[in-house]
């Protein structure tokens, strides 16, 4: 077996010392040994507020911020393409998941082959290189989302839950890392790094149910009005990409399910009813409620909507078409970024609809500052979605506690 990429060639590799036999049977990259021994390298924690005070654009902070990066990034990404690697043969060999894997391949080699950064032409030449991977990496969550439905449709049985959750964990730390550190030689007035200070949850609901009521309207005929409750000064300190895709998915879902459900009892010229949007400010979070008369969930599904891959989306073309929808370069806290590759007449495309990946990627990352989501389903009636965050601002817990990515090394080598 060869496969093959522009940047990478796979053989079968003979026994070497220091790498199993058993692997052996497999087609390894041919770098499989320096990817080794990074992954077993010390993956150094810092947190969310160590990264905020050393973001500052002069060439000092900008040169120790690349060497960090430089030193880091390989073991990150090593690490992650050890994780693919051990995954079921009909995972690896999958096309969208092996998309991933060379592009993991690519970056890990670009960085840890990258030379020593000592002056500000050095580090200027490091950053360009990590906008380019950063760029690489963008339909990342899409392909790993396609690859697992179509692994799973082949072997329903198999389930990668723990892997994925692993895997975008570390996805998130990454790529703010590195998205920081692109940003930090052009700060932005009102953000430190990646983390907007004083932004209006209201407003970035008025935002995406702006674009969610026209896209409804266009699909179905109707679209449900948003009433708005609560406190609409409510301010948060966090990272705006990250909000709008939990919005968008928590307010997607209320969409469909009340104008399905209605559309089913009744016609389109009778009325709709709201969905809720209620708004409260804590000591130190932000609650967003969002209900819908719906018709809610029997327990059972409540469980199965917070694993990967679980969908009640039909998998019909048309339907597939229409929730794959609108996005702009917030779409997703993962981050990708396609916009129609800049043709205007291509349809804008969510990168996650219809997958099954928007409940527990939307969880994952309200966890990640300590944040959640809560789900209160009332069968036959409708759904409250609670989802709570936490504000990032300096001397908040969130901000003092390591990046999950390095307690998952630290789980990792322990059980080794």
């Amino acid at each position: 077996l060869v496969l093959t990429s522009a940047e990478f060639s796979w053989d079968f590799q003979p026994a070497q010392s220091g790498l199993p036999q058993q692997m052996c049977w497999a087609s390894l990259p041919r770098n499989i040994l320096s990817i080794k021994r990074a992954a077993s390298q010390e993956c150094v924690s810092l947190t969310l507020s160590q990264l905020l005070k050393n973001t500052r654009p002069d060439a000092f902070s900008c040169i120790q911020a690349a060497r960090w990066l430089r030193e880091q990034l390989p073991i990150r990404f090593a690490r992650r393409i050890e994780d693919i690697l051990q995954l079921p043969h009909v995972a690896v060999i999958n096309p969208q998941m092996n998309s991933i894997l060379n592009t993991y391949l690519e970056t890990f080699e670009v960085i840890h082959s990258s030379p020593p950064i000592r002056t500000e032409d050095d580090e200027r030449v490091f950053l360009q290189a990590i906008a380019t991977q950063l760029e690489k990496h963008n339909p990342g969550t899409r392909l790993i989302a396609e690859g697992y439905r179509e692994v799973r449709r082949l072997y329903p049985y198999i389930r990668l839950d723990d892997f994925l959750h692993d895997h975008f964990t570390t996805r998130i730390a990454t790529r703010i890392l590195m998205d920081n550190y692109v940003e930090m030689r052009s700060p932005k007035e009102g953000y430190v790094g990646v983390v907007c200070q004083n932004m209006q949850p209201l407003k970035i609901v008025q935002e995406i149910a702006g674009e969610l009521t026209p896209l409804t309207r266009s699909l179905y005929g109707c679209a449900p009005e948003v009433e708005y409750r609560g406190n609409p000064d409510c301010v948060l300190d966090y990272i705006p990409r990250h909000v709008k895709y939990m919005v968008r998915e928590l307010l997607k879902n209320a969409f469909r399910s009340t104008v399905e459900r209605h559309l089913s009892r009744s016609t389109v010229s009778d009325p709709l009813p709201h969905v809720a949007v209620e708004l409260q400010q804590g000591d130190i979070h932000v609650i967003f409620k969002i209900s819908d008369q719906g018709g809610g969930m029997p327990k059972r599904m409540q469980r199965e909507a917070w694993k990967y891959g679980w969908t009640t989306v039909n998998t019909d073309r048309s339907y597939r078409e229409a929730w794959q929808y609108a996005e702009d370069a917030e779409e997703s806290c993962s981050w990708d970024r396609d916009r129609g590759h800049g043709d205007p007449s291509k349809p804008l495309r969510s990168e996650l609809a219809g997958y099954g990946f928007g409940l527990p990627l939307t969880r994952l990352h309200a966890q990640y500052f300590g944040g959640d989501v809560f789900m209160q389903a009332l069968p036959g009636h409708g759904t409250d979605l609670i989802l709570i965050l936490t504000h990032l601002k300096a001397g908040t817990p969130s901000t003092e506690i390591d990046d999950l990515s390095t307690l998952l090394y630290k789980k990792e080598v322990k059980s080794s």
